[in-house]
């Protein structure tokens, strides 16, 4: 009994630990450069997705990526190998997209083009929303709290686009009329 359990949970963390690789592209085809961008944006990635699990930082255990095999490692601080494929930006979604761009260059036609990419689509398609409430069991006003809790959050961030955008016309403004006033003295 014992050893079944032990031999289960190696077979799991060895699934989780090992670097992910699932490419459907043809590496070389890829300029250095680009698989080198690929790699940074899957680092930058890799820490912003823990943010949003359960028990983890934003300093994951493990960050890596190879350019030149486009494996790639993200493990959290909770020993948690988030799903890259769910998010834009890492290396699933840049390899999904290089392969619908190298399906729409075979194609002759706008409706193959068009399929390659509707019927294999990159990155999130339903993102879990991390900040609002989803317990079934919760009272109506926990509910109405959280409910009420998201609508300010959207007011506020609402009011605050548009704060920085007057602040940018503000600004503009004085500046142009700095510009005009050292002028006029000039004159």
């Amino acid at each position: 009994m014992f050893s079944t359990v032990f031999a289960s949970v190696l077979l799991v963390l060895s699934s989780v630990l090992t670097p992910v690789n699932t490419q459907s592209i043809d590496i070389n085809s890829v300029a250095e450069a680009t698989r080198e961008y690929w790699c940074s944006s899957q680092k930058a990635a890799c820490p912003l997705i823990c943010l949003q699990l359960p028990g983890a930082t934003g300093s994951p255990a493990e960050n890596s990526c190879d350019a030149d095999t486009l494996s790639y490692s993200c493990v959290c601080s909770n020993n948690v190998s988030p799903n890259a494929s769910e998010y834009s930006q890492t290396m699933p979604y840049f390899i999904c997209t290089e392969t619908n761009t190298e399906c729409v260059n075979k194609c002759t036609t706008s409706a193959c083009a068009a399929a390659c990419r509707s019927d294999h689509p990159c990155g999130a398609q339903d993102p879990k929303r991390v900040n609002v409430t989803t317990t079934t069991s919760a009272a109506a006003t926990t509910s109405t709290a959280t409910s009420t809790a998201v609508q300010t959050d959207e007011a506020t961030g609402a009011a605050t686009r548009y704060a920085l955008e007057m602040g940018h016309i503000y600004g503009t403004f004085i500046l142009i009329s700095g510009f005009l006033a050292g002028f006029a003295i000039l004159l």
